[in-house]
């Protein structure tokens, strides 16, 4: 089984990222590190085509400021993982042995070539990080805009319908597993130099059975918190996939491979075109009236996000120049030779 996710990604208060939690999935896990155009997401590709080559499952975290690249591998049946540790995903081992360890890609950098073209790379450094902040200013007003659809729920009309479509969602696709629940956080969507991205074919793959929120105004996130509350205490391991709108929210996605289901929202700018067994309606849930008040709201919201997403594209053309900058200066030999070892120590055979 293959899954795609994001790893992290841009928000209204800033890079939001899940790759400290991953430790806890794997047996093992390796931190890489090394600047830009050092060969790490083809290190991370070259294991994750391996694996799938030799029918392993495996989940790819997609890099969101370039979903070409990889920010992440695991490989479940092995108990192993590597994570790109470097900025923004800044991580270290909490022990320097055992199951969490480095691998140094900065040790194939040339850093007496490198240091010919060090003020063009931080100027180009200086110009991408600079894209940022007007692409959190960007998010951030698009979360406010739809705040009125999310303070919805908290009437007590809507609140009585969502208990009971939580209620019938749960009796009708989750089951006990005889074990204790646990959360594990991902983004299945992700404002990227790509456009708004969503990672559609995962819950198909991970769960078989996709249950489809239709829903244009935020309204899942409050109804699946709820799916997510029954889940837990039924002991489902389950997949939570958030926002990029609001990354310590409540779910935007909820996948519970255990149950063989998935609740995934589909919004107009996030739409979800995969196989489905089941769709509903949530816009439905709200007045006429109050759906007219909030497409003004909802539209806008839309349009900042396309232009946060202009400003992650512009961030990553400047992100284009540093690599090229860094190349010539990087021994690519030393990283292929280091992949190989990787994989014969992974697949002896």
């Amino acid at each position: 089984m293959q899954a795609t996710f994001f790893l992290g990604s841009c928000t209204p208060r800033g890079f939001s990222t899940f790759a400290s939690e991953l430790a806890e999935e794997c047996g093992a896990v390796d931190y890489i590190k090394g600047g830009s155009g050092c060969g790490k997401s083809t290190f991370l590709r070259r294991i994750a085509d391996e694996a799938a080559a030799r029918g392993l499952e495996v989940w790819r975290f997609l890099c969101s400021s370039d979903p070409q690249s990889l920010d992440a591998v695991v490989l479940p049946s092995l108990g192993r993982g590597w994570v790109d540790a470097t900025a923004p995903h800044v991580l270290e081992p909490t022990l320097c042995a055992g199951r969490e360890g480095y691998v140094d890609f900065g040790a194939f950098y040339d850093r007496a070539g490198i240091a010919r073209v060090e003020p063009e790379l931080r100027r180009r450094k200086r110009e991408n990080a600079a894209q940022y902040p007007l692409v959190t200013a960007c998010l951030a007003a698009a979360d406010r805009l739809l705040d009125p659809a999310r303070a919805m729920w908290e009437e007590p009309r809507c609140r009585r319908d969502l208990e009971e479509l939580a209620g019938c969602l749960a009796l009708t696709a989750l089951r006990p597993s005889g074990r204790q629940g646990r959360v594990r956080r991902r983004f299945l969507s992700a404002v990227t130099p790509e456009g708004l991205s969503f990672c559609t074919e995962t819950a198909a793959a991970v769960c078989g059975r996709v249950y489809v929120l239709e829903d244009s105004y935020g309204l899942a996130p409050a109804l699946l918190q709820r799916v997510l509350e029954q889940a837990l205490q039924l002991g489902q391991t389950c997949l939570v996939c958030y926002t990029p709108l609001q990354p310590d929210g409540a779910p935007a996605h909820l996948l519970v491979p255990g149950a063989g289901a998935a609740f995934v929202a589909s919004s107009p700018d996030f739409p979800y075109a995969g196989e489905r067994c089941c769709t509903l309606e949530l816009d439905g849930t709200l007045p006429p009236a109050a759906r007219d008040t909030l497409h003004f709201a909802r539209d806008t919201a839309g349009t900042l996000l396309r232009k946060a997403a202009e400003h992650v594209r512009e961030a990553k053309r400047i992100h284009d120049e540093l690599e090229a900058l860094c190349r010539p200066y990087v021994d690519f030999a030393a990283a292929d030779a280091l992949t190989e070892r990787t994989l014969h120590e992974l697949f002896p055979a």
